[in-house]
């Protein structure tokens, strides 16, 4: 059985969910007001999710009809409403304060293409911070995490779920990730910000039908994960929020180099003891880095410029066979990230690796709309079997 991305026309910028055929009629003439091109009609909530949770480099946005989605509209509106997601949402007929009742003076189409260009700016970089104003967003709660799906390549089904850390400053446009959490370690605000975000995972996902599955994974800096406290206070804020121990992992990140390999092996020691299996993040090309697989890890996350040079690189698909061997000998699984196509699927199952993380399985989203990736997930497979 071959692996083929979630199904959609991934040239249509705007898409439509409604029974209405005055309300799919405007979204047309509105389309052709606006650069997106056609809109593509969808049938169902679930369809819609489908086309948001794997959005790729296109840009989408979203006409909806609330009654069309069904039970589906809560996730499919947190999805497209996510502020730090790619795609805007404009919500038509939704009750007597709906759209269709306040558009005054303008036709359907006129206040549809008004509407489009403003949810196409919904959600701009923000400006950058500095450690104060981190140390004020930390202690507003201003901390949220999104959630990207890793699946099993054998048999696709979910097996982590990792926590990215998002800031969405008060009032305020998103702060990007690659300019927080490496403020938050020159600062010496990692801890802080590891604990923000494991509160508010644990919050999220304890309730086991939350986590569809899979285990939750979170990302440490080297400095957190050498602190002989890190068990402590991660096992108050799972207590404090019910959350299994069983269905953690944690993962060391790439951005600091291990220097004293033998508190690194102490501390993997001390977690593995508690019941907390660590992975290798971003695992690439670099000699040093690959030296780590000597010590107790649970396993290793390819890094996604190494898996995206496989089909082009005879360097980079030796390297991806190399270090899954050699992790496979040391049994720690192997996860590729970045998998955006069918092309990469291919690549690194050839090569033996165990997982996939990327764009063809899902973007990050907010816990909200995890149950409802879950049942997208499990129907494209089931139509993708029946094809076979």
């Amino acid at each position: 059985m071959q692996f083929r991305p979630i199904p959609g026309d991934r040239n249509a910028a705007l898409l439509v969910l409604a029974h209405d055929p005055a309300i799919i009629e405007a979204a047309r003439l509105a389309a052709a007001r606006l650069p997106s091109g056609p809109p593509r009609l969808v049938g169902s909530g679930l369809e819609a999710l489908r086309h948001l949770f794997s959005t790729g480099e296109t840009a989408r946005q979203l006409v909806c009809e609330p009654s069309a989605a069904g039970e589906i509209w809560p996730a499919l509106r947190a999805t497209a409403n996510d502020p730090f997601g790619p795609a805007g949402i404009v919500v038509v007929g939704q009750g007597d304060d709906g759209f269709l009742r306040r558009l005054g003076g303008s036709s359907l189409p006129e206040a549809l293409t008004a509407a489009l260009r403003k949810a196409a700016g919904l959600h701009p970089r923000g400006p950058e911070a500095g450690p104060e104003e981190l140390a004020i967003g930390l202690a507003r709660g201003e901390i949220t995490v999104r959630y990207q799906p890793v699946v099993s390549i054998a048999d696709r089904r979910p097996v982590l779920l990792e926590g990215l850390a998002r800031w969405h400053r008060r009032n305020d446009a998103p702060v990007g990730p690659d300019h927080f959490v490496p403020l938050a370690e020159r600062s010496g605000q990692a801890q802080a910000l590891a604990m923000a975000v494991s509160a508010a995972a644990f919050s999220e996902l304890s309730a086991a039908p939350a986590r569809i599955g899979a285990a939750l994974s979170l990302n440490l800096p080297l400095a957190v994960l050498l602190e002989r406290d890190v068990l402590g206070w991660m096992r108050r804020l799972m207590r404090h929020a019910n959350f299994p121990l069983s269905a953690l992992t944690l993962e060391l990140t790439e951005t600091t180099p291990v220097r004293d390999r033998p508190a690194l092996r102490r501390a993997l020691w001390r977690l593995q003891r508690a019941g907390l299996p660590v992975l290798i993040d971003d695992m690439g090309l670099e000699e040093d880095r690959a030296a780590l697989l000597e010590l107790p890890f649970a396993g290793i996350k390819l890094d996604r410029h190494l898996v995206a040079a496989m089909p082009h690189r005879r360097r980079a698909r030796t390297e991806v066979e190399r270090l899954t061997e050699l992790a496979h000998s040391r049994r720690m699984s192997v996860t590729a990230e970045g998998i955006s196509n069918a092309l990469l699927w291919r690549a690194v199952a050839a090569a033996g690796v165990d997982n996939a993380q990327g764009y063809a399985v899902s973007r990050p989203l907010p816990a909200a709309a995890l149950s409802a990736w879950g049942m997208a997930w499990r129907g494209g497979l089931h139509r993708q079997r029946e094809r076979e």
